[in-house]
């Protein structure tokens, strides 16, 4: 029998709670110690809004791109895992981390861009793409624009916050998981049966 810690299996079970430790501890260092720092008293002092909304816009969007980067990690991983092992398809594992990937496209592809267009004419600024480096500029929009923008920004940043909370949380617990099954998502690993990660 060949030891776990050795050869394939070995590299497997650190690819997988390495890809697991840095989506984890990403997202929770993100969620609870960068991003706040935006927005205390501090950094306000140094960038005003809106240019500190502004630069936590564009964090927010790298945020959202290392879910999507871990979840592909994850979804390789499972598949070089089940073809290795020869053991049966992780379909829950595989569920669990599309839904992650979902969650994450949504927030990344959907909402931050809208969210970051609303931010700009709740204080009436517009991007400048075409310029290099891209600068803000001061632009006045009408005041129902404005007051739109104030409420839908409202709205979905507290739906990304929801979806993030939820991501947060299901990563956590998906760590746990493997953290506590030998590093493996399989329900079959390396020709012997294992726990499943995701059914107990």
């Amino acid at each position: 029998m060949i030891p776990l810690y050795c050869g394939v299996p070995g590299f497997l079970r650190f690819l997988g709670l390495f890809n697991a430790a840095v989506w984890v501890g990403g997202s929770v260092f993100s969620s609870f110690l960068a991003a706040p720092v935006f927005f205390t008293p501090e950094i306000k002092s140094l960038t005003p809004p809106p240019v500190n909304g502004l630069v936590a816009q564009a964090m927010l969007g790298r945020y959202f791109t290392l879910h999507i980067l871990c979840g592909i990690v994850a979804v390789v991983h499972l598949l070089l895992e089940w073809l290795y092992s020869g053991g049966g398809f992780p379909r829950r594992a595989i569920a669990i981390v599309c839904v992650l990937l979902g969650l994450a496209l949504i927030g990344g592809k959907f909402i931050n861009p809208k969210l970051t267009v609303w931010h700009q004419q709740k204080y009436h600024t517009k991007l400048k793409a075409e310029s290099e480096p891209p600068v803000y500029e001061k632009v006045e929009y009408k005041e129902d624009v404005v007051q739109d923008a104030e409420r839908k920004f409202a709205v979905w940043h507290g739906v990304s916050q929801v979806i993030n909370l939820a991501m947060v949380i299901l990563l956590t617990w998906r760590f746990w998981r493997l953290a506590n099954s030998d590093g493996h998502d399989n329900s079959s690993t390396f020709g012997q049966r294992k726990r499943n990660l995701f059914t107990k």
